[in-house]
């Protein structure tokens, strides 16, 4: 299952942390409208939140994250470019928990 996660853009790391959605990676495709540009990190890297503009993410912005693993991912996900690691989400966190739960 892949994981989502709702991180402030000052978080360094997950300890103490746990992921709020965790769900099918097919459906976080759809439903927090990734592709495979969407890709951020490797599993094993250290996540770098604070990049960005300050001007709009300086004021407890908050990142949509999904982190996914390769047993996940899959032969078919793979060939079309998907890859195990975090993807950040293009969506507001309130846009992302609407269509995680459903709520037009």
């Amino acid at each position: 299952m892949a994981e989502v996660w709702y991180l402030d853009i000052d978080t360094m790391a997950l300890e103490g942390k746990e992921p709020i959605h965790k769900r099918e990676f097919k459906e976080c495709i759809e439903l927090l409208q990734l592709y495979p540009e969407c890709w951020r990190w490797g599993l094993e890297e250290t996540l770098q939140l604070k990049t960005g503009d300050p001007l709009i993410d300086g004021s407890g912005y908050v990142y949509v994250l999904i982190r996914v693993t390769e047993d996940e991912i899959g032969a078919q996900l793979a060939e079309e470019g998907w890859k195990p690691g975090w993807y950040r989400s293009p969506l507001s966190v309130l846009k992302a928990e609407k269509n995680l739960r459903g709520i037009p």
